[in-house]
């Protein structure tokens, strides 16, 4: 989950503590944090039901900031935000879908077994994320699959240490009740006492237009779409059946910092702000990836990325980012866009709903 990408921009510019600190005037950026901050569970610091995202760096950002810091084991008196922290505070809340993912299964009724095996690629993917930030990425060989979604003898290894190094029984596949009280009990120590109240809202309901989409040929990070992308999407996931390759999801819906108890103009016209778009690497061969590195250099690629990629830039319906003026390789969407008053509508349907509950 991303934000409006305002701290990661300013966050490659270097230097993000002369922008972040108490008493800053840039408000923008300090919206953007403070929207972050609230979703990483930081509102009692905030203030948030007195101030919301105001823009102004005080003394409530600045206690948010601390508190983030002090359970991040970053050293920090909240008065500025320096990069290191800055890169921190994106991690952990681009981090927050499989967190969400997590929730859900802690929440739900444990009686009725359920082993890691039997579960989809999401809450597969959500323990191998976890995992890994816990620090058994070598049981893992995250470095080589990463959280691919797939229940293999490294995640059961990786569960299996994970369990008993905290005291735990496990055979690395059942979830039971004391693993999954174990799986929450680490992930709060990262986030704010009101991490999981926005947990409901952003994963889908009846009533909500949010879709978590899985497919054949889907992995990596939970793909969060406005249920009218769905088709759009069910189409890329035949076309990498087609080509052989998986779509390893590294971004999709993303929240931004300009819903303040009301919608208004957003700061871009993102198709991710509206649900409907992805960024992606693609695996192809025996495991082999094709990342923006590799994506940009189109026509010259492997084969299967080459078909997968003439399969989407051939359709009218959908739009590779590599063929924008500014080259965006790992990018697919439908164009929504081009219609400003629909977009703002699912921008709107959207945004509504994840962060306030309108639905």
């Amino acid at each position: 989950m991303e934000c409006s990408n305002l701290l990661e921009s300013a966050l490659k510019k270097g230097n993000i503590n002369q922008s972040l600190f108490k008493g800053s005037s840039d408000k923008v950026l300090i919206t953007d944090l403070q929207r972050t901050l609230f979703e990483l569970g930081f509102r009692k610091e905030l203030k948030w039901d007195n101030y919301q995202a105001d823009g102004d760096y005080g003394q409530a950002t600045t206690a948010a900031v601390a508190a983030f810091a002090k359970r991040n084991n970053h050293s920090s008196d909240g008065t500025s935000v320096s990069d290191s922290l800055a890169k921190l505070i994106l991690q952990r809340h681009d981090f927050l879908p499989e967190m969400y993912v997590l929730w859900q299964i802690h929440t739900s009724d444990l009686r009725t077994k359920k082993y890691i095996s039997k579960g989809t690629k999401m809450s597969i993917t959500a323990i191998q994320v976890f995992l890994n930030t816990e620090g058994y990425g070598n049981e893992l060989n995250f470095a080589k699959f990463g959280a691919d979604g797939f229940y293999g003898n490294s995640t059961r290894n990786a569960v299996i240490k994970y369990a008993n190094d905290n005291g735990v029984q496990s055979d690395g596949d059942l979830l039971s009740r004391p693993l999954i009280n174990l799986f929450l009990k680490d992930i709060n120590q990262y986030y704010g006492s009101k991490w999981t109240d926005l947990a409901a809202k952003n994963l889908p309901s009846k009533k909500s237009p949010l879709v978590l989409f899985e497919a054949s040929n889907f992995s990596g990070k939970p793909c969060r779409a406005d249920v009218e992308f769905i088709p759009s999407l069910e189409k890329i996931n035949g076309y990498a059946k087609q080509a052989n390759v998986f779509v390893y999801v590294t971004s999709s819906f993303r929240t931004t910092t300009n819903v303040q108890g009301a919608i208004v103009k957003p700061a871009t016209f993102s198709n991710h702000l509206a649900g409907h778009g992805i960024d992606m690497n693609l695996q192809y061969g025996n495991g082999k990836w094709a990342n923006s590195k590799v994506l940009e250099k189109y026509p010259n690629v492997p084969d299967p990325v080459k078909y997968f990629l003439s399969l989407v830039i051939d359709d009218p319906k959908l739009r590779w980012g590599g063929n924008f003026n500014t080259k965006d390789p790992v990018h697919i969407d439908d164009h929504l866009n081009k219609d400003r008053a629909a977009w703002k509508k699912r921008y709107q349907a959207m945004q509504e709903a994840v962060q306030l509950g309108k639905v």
